[in-house]
């Protein structure tokens, strides 16, 4: 069976592909911490690859709700990206903002692989289930 052809699996292919190439910008921006003149180097948020995708809007049935947030344009190096601080020598990483950054995708990396891995077990279960 292609598990390219379950939409979860998809999504979660995707998602891990995102995060490798994010983690591979953090570690590219950690190792040029003390290049001169170079610029931290971020992806756009994972919702922007999705922008074929409708969202789901929700609604506000009581004036005590709160609106909700909105996303982004489509997925590519976020070239906005305005640094908190810059050395003299032109240098915009901060090592404390990278590695936070490693943290978040390290995380969102163990979800993804944990969601994967619970579909798996439940599509095992349904095909001993029927067999």
């Amino acid at each position: 069976m292609d598990f390219s052809q379950i939409a979860v699996f998809r999504l979660a292919g995707l998602r891990l592909d995102y995060l490798a190439e994010r983690q591979k910008l953090i570690a590219e921006n950690v190792v040029n911490a003390n290049t001169p003149q170079y610029k931290a180097r971020d992806l756009k948020s994972f919702e922007t690859i999705l922008g074929g995708m409708q969202p789901v809007v929700p609604v506000r049935t009581a004036p005590m709700h709160l609106a909700a947030a909105g996303t982004t344009g489509p997925f590519r190096e976020d070239r906005s990206f305005e640094p908190r601080e810059t050395t003299p020598s032109g240098n915009a990483v901060s090592l404390e903002q990278e590695m936070a950054k490693g943290s978040e995708t390290r995380d969102a990396f163990a979800l993804t692989t944990g969601l994967f891995h619970r579909n798996l077990q439940m599509l095992r279960m349904a095909w001993r289930a029927g067999g």
